[in-house]
């Protein structure tokens, strides 16, 4: 029988047990909020101190931009301290004053900014007097993926000394365009795979180095030949091609940890069915057109949804006509916002945009609590940042020779010789000096100097808008000389701009049909400092004994490439993009000279 004493001794041992399941539960709890809060607390008790407008104020970064003038600074350290912005990115500025105004800038916030910067070839992008390193079309020839994490290592290393948190790079977008007026040699490329581990090697340095990371431009702006910093570029693949080619790098780094991810001012009517399918550059004034910088299909179904992408996306700058090509720059970080953008980037007027968004929230079209909670995500990167703690002013002194030490010039040169590519050699390589005549295009004095270094002797000088008669008179002191004896010329074309004339350059001007003239003539190689999809406007490469690309026209490249005609160094690096139907993407003759 089962007895009053016996329930009574069961009760307690029940009750025993339930109390010390709640006691264990309780200390952990107890524990956890040990560990958990500090993050949590500072997050919430710094919104607590914030006003609404202070809060919006959180998910904007505003511009500096020394070079024009007293005025314009003193109205950008007003507004930090007015508004209590979120962050600050960098125009063009020398180092020591950059260091100054930054001190300055993060005394007018009472929460640390979050300091940012386009340095995709590094932070000379923006500051001067330090080391330039190669942009990365030309990262894109290098076979080592090795060398291109050690380049995002040092890139980091260079934002660390100057106080940057966020390195608005890599560039993954895949530039299938050669008419491509702003990505081009911001790329690494037109193939999909390159373009993605090449990034993955830049991002995984950065983040190693301690710098957090932004893939753009998303979802993807290679295949355009227009610039979004003035129109609206249409993008009008179907969804297949896009999420095989534009959005394939994206997708493979989000997984692979991407810390931030930049939405670009593109129309992709695949991707944003609210968009005008049938837009063209007369109708962009339209009220129906959505960037995808303001699409929710792009920046929250397609980017945070499906890609499930948990970091940081921040808008291309807000001020790019691209932004606003359907209607008013003032509600641009407004849609931009309630697309699902956490970071706001630059726009025409940052007052007037918050006043927006306040308005916005008045009129209860988005909630306190979504405006909370993006703060929250801005504040726990500051957190992770260390920005929690407060700011340390940084020290000016030293700050040119601590950016550019040695390692890094050892780097840099170490990039350029990992570049060059050989595309054609028949028999001129390795180059005896013996009877070599220089032709020098432009500017190319550090290649002068090897060559005449190494007993070459004849060198000729010319520019890139020589007449015809210049060039003819050229022609025929080239004439006399091989009727002396045989002779080998090389010319290095030094003057090809950079951005959209580059593509056109040579088109206009005898020079192009000069050197095919001289190089059916004469041993002629060429050696081409510059863009390679230039190279595509020479009626025939055939003539030419030898050709070498070269990328860019840095004393480090012109030095690599000198070294490389000679025999002193192997040449590695393979097309990261086509020129015409032989010289195709992935070609490259690798040499052991």
């Amino acid at each position: 029988m089962f007895t009053s004493y016996m329930f009574n001794k069961l009760k307690i041992k029940y009750v025993n047990q339930i109390f010390l399941i709640f006691a264990f539960a309780f200390c952990s709890i107890s524990v956890h909020a040990e560990r958990l809060p500090s993050k949590q607390k500072w997050i919430k008790s710094t919104i607590q101190s914030m006003t609404l407008r202070e809060q919006i104020a959180q998910l904007f970064v505003i511009a500096c931009h020394p070079r024009q003038g007293e005025e314009a600074v003193d109205r950008m350290m007003e507004t930090i301290h007015k508004e209590q912005l979120g962050g600050i990115i960098w125009g063009e500025c020398q180092p020591t004053q950059y260091i100054h105004l930054l001190n300055r800038a993060q005394s007018q916030a009472r929460v640390p900014l979050i300091v940012t910067i386009d340095a995709e070839w590094g932070i000379s992008m923006r500051i001067d007097s330090v080391i330039r390193f190669p942009q990365q079309l030309t990262l894109g020839a290098i076979q080592e993926n090795d060398l291109i994490y050690q380049f995002g290592v040092e890139v980091a290393r260079q934002c660390k000394e100057i106080g940057v948190h966020i390195n608005f790079a890599p560039v993954v977008d895949v530039n299938n365009n050669p008419k491509n007026p702003v990505i081009n040699m911001r790329s690494f490329g037109e193939n999909k795979y390159n373009v993605t581990e090449k990034g993955y090697a830049y991002m995984k340095g950065m983040h190693d180095g301690g710098i957090l990371t932004t893939l753009k431009h998303f979802p993807g702006h290679g295949d355009t030949d227009q610039d979004s910093h003035q129109v609206l570029p249409i993008i009008s693949h179907g969804i297949d091609r896009l999420s095989d080619v534009e959005l394939y790098p994206f997708r493979e780094l989000i997984n692979r940890g991407a810390t931030g991810v930049m939405t670009a001012h593109l129309l992709v009517p695949a991707l944003s069915p609210k968009s005008a399918p049938s837009a063209s550059a007369a109708s962009l004034s339209s009220a129906n057109i959505i960037p995808t910088s303001q699409s929710k299909e792009v920046c929250t179904d397609l980017l945070q949804k499906k890609l499930k992408f948990k970091g940081l996306v921040v808008t291309d700058g807000l001020e790019m006509r691209g932004a606003y090509a359907h209607g008013d720059t003032n509600k641009v970080a407004l849609y931009a916002l309630m697309a699902g953008n956490d970071i706001l980037e630059i726009p025409v007027s940052i007052s007037k945009s918050i006043d927006e968004i306040e308005i916005a929230v008045k009129n209860r079209l988005i909630s306190k609590r979504f405006i909370q909670k993006k703060c929250k995500k801005i504040l726990a990167a500051k957190y992770d940042l260390g920005l929690h703690k407060g700011f340390t002013p940084l020290n000016p002194l030293g700050i040119v020779e601590r950016l550019n030490p040695p390692s890094a010039q050892e780097l840099r040169s170490t990039l350029s010789e990992a570049a060059i590519t050989l595309l054609s050699n028949k028999g001129a390589l390795p180059l005896s000096p013996e009877n070599v005549h220089y032709i020098e295009v432009g500017q190319g004095g550090a290649f002068r100097e090897v060559m005449e270094a190494n007993g070459v002797e004849n060198v000729y000088k010319i520019n890139a808008n020589d007449s015809k008669e210049r060039l003819d008179s050229l022609a025929s002191l080239l004439d006399s000389a091989s009727q002396a004896s045989t002779q080998t010329v090389v010319v290095g074309c030094h003057s090809v701009p950079r951005g959209r004339s580059a593509l056109v350059y040579g088109v206009d001007s005898p020079l192009f049909d000069f050197l095919q003239m001289i190089a059916k003539e004469h041993y002629v190689v060429l050696v081409f400092f510059g863009n390679p999809y230039t190279l595509a406007n020479f009626k025939d490469l055939e003539h030419f004994l030898a050709l070498v690309v070269a990328y860019d026209n840095s004393d480090e490249a012109q030095i690599a490439s000198a070294n490389a005609l000679l025999g002193k160094l192997p040449f590695m690096g393979k097309l990261p993009v086509t020129i015409n139907t032989k010289y195709q993407e992935g070609f490259g003759i690798t040499t052991t000279f």
